[in-house]
């Protein structure tokens, strides 16, 4: 039976965690159901937190919670990969040109320490660092910007495809981690050079590159 560790601040987010985690590697299949009062059993909390938890997960697109019929777990969309790409690539272009006039020394320290995280996970394999790496690297400019309502979004997207590469895409190469840190460095010159037409073309190109790259792995699927 699975518990609570006392380490984690409130009820609802460990639930959410343990959830988010089975979904995302398979555990909890797609389209499968879940109860909420056995789960609730199941973390031995209340239904409230499981319902908050479960709130969180339908943000992110990894459950549905529908009206008498409960709630499921959502369906892997191969077909959503280039809808996703699309406004991943939308959202952080706009985010990084409205980030470049307010961007400070201390945000591209900031930045700066993301890309060596982001080049130290690269160099030992380590698949999973660099996802965070790149994640958080991504969606800093939403927060540089103020652009909290894209940050928001980005997370879900992000989320979604992570869910996708990972049930869908599991065989699947990932593109090269150098050549896309070669473009996340260009990205980090052009910040500090405030080089707008420079950040545009690197940020359309890098989402370009990894849009293709699944593109060609689709029919094998």
């Amino acid at each position: 039976m699975s518990t609570l560790s006392a380490s984690i601040p409130t009820k609802h987010m460990a639930v959410y965690e343990a959830l988010r985690a089975e979904i995302m590697n398979g555990s909890l299949q797609p389209g499968e159901v879940v109860v909420i009062d056995a789960l609730a059993k199941r973390f031995q909390v209340s239904i409230i937190p499981v319902r908050e938890a479960l709130r969180q997960l339908q943000s992110e697109r990894l459950v549905e919670i529908r009206a008498h019929t409960g709630v499921r777990v959502t369906p892997v969309d191969v077909s959503a990969l280039t809808e996703i790409f699309s406004l991943l690539g939308a959202l952080e272009l706009a985010s990084a040109v409205a980030a470049l006039p307010r961007v400070t020394e201390m945000d591209l320290e900031e930045m700066e320490g993301l890309m060596q995280r982001l080049e130290e996970t690269a160099s030992h394999g380590d698949s999973v660092g660099f996802e965070q790496a790149n994640r958080a690297f991504h969606l800093l400019p939403c927060r540089i910007a103020g652009f909290s309502r894209a940050e928001q979004t980005l997370q879900s997207l992000f989320a979604e495809w992570e869910r996708l590469h990972r049930l869908a895409f599991r065989e699947t190469q990932p593109p090269n981690a150098d050549t896309a840190n070669q473009d996340h460095r260009a990205i980090l010159r052009a910040f500090r050079t405030r080089d707008e037409e420079k950040l545009r073309a690197v940020i359309q190109r890098h989402n370009t590159t990894a849009l293709k790259h699944y593109q060609k792995r689709l029919p094998a699927l």
